[in-house]
């Protein structure tokens, strides 16, 4: 028989200390903790500039939205419908308007033109008669049962047609 070489080397001790493997962190965990920092960083930074941007930019002119009620005070028949298209045309932004009712009125000897707001808040009535070259000075008066949901009351008087004429703007 051989005698075979003994493996160790003949200058190591019989008591080897073994040495604990350094473990090597796992590469999937370190991959996603840095996805997770990347989303959080991502959506802070769309969160600022979402919040910026709505201080840094100009606000848009608000619009005012009014659901009018046309009624014929001066006794020409079928007056009010055939007035709808031209008050439509009248009105420029930032009022919209939405014509939704055409009546008579409780009489037929109404002399001025005139504007009765539904609703407290007078704005979109007074930027109604100014557009349309009526007296600013709007009354209110709300409606018993306002199922429509009229917002202001056009009563068309005998000079209708002055609502229609050319007017200078205020600069000229």
């Amino acid at each position: 028989m051989t005698n075979k070489k003994n493996s160790r080397s003949s200058g190591s001790s019989a008591y080897r200390i073994k040495r604990a493997k350094v473990k090597k962190p796992l590469r999937f965990l370190e991959v996603i903790i840095l996805l997770l920092f990347i989303l959080v960083v991502g959506y802070a930074v769309s969160f600022t500039v979402q919040i910026t941007k709505g201080y840094s930019q100009e606000e848009p002119p608000t619009t005012h939205y009014i659901r009018l009620q046309i009624l014929n005070g001066c006794g020409i028949p079928g007056l009010a419908n055939r007035l709808i298209t031209r008050i439509e045309d009248a009105v420029s932004t930032p009022l919209v308007v939405q014509i939704i009712e055409t009546e008579n009125f409780e009489r037929f000897d109404v002399e001025k033109s005139f504007i009765v707001s539904r609703r407290s808040d007078l704005t979109a009535a007074t930027m109604l008669a100014q557009q349309l070259g009526l007296d600013p000075a709007v009354a209110y008066r709300e409606l018993e049962n306002n199922y429509l949901d009229i917002g202001a009351t056009l009563v068309l008087g005998k000079d209708y047609q002055a609502m229609f004429t050319v007017r200078p703007s205020a600069g000229e």
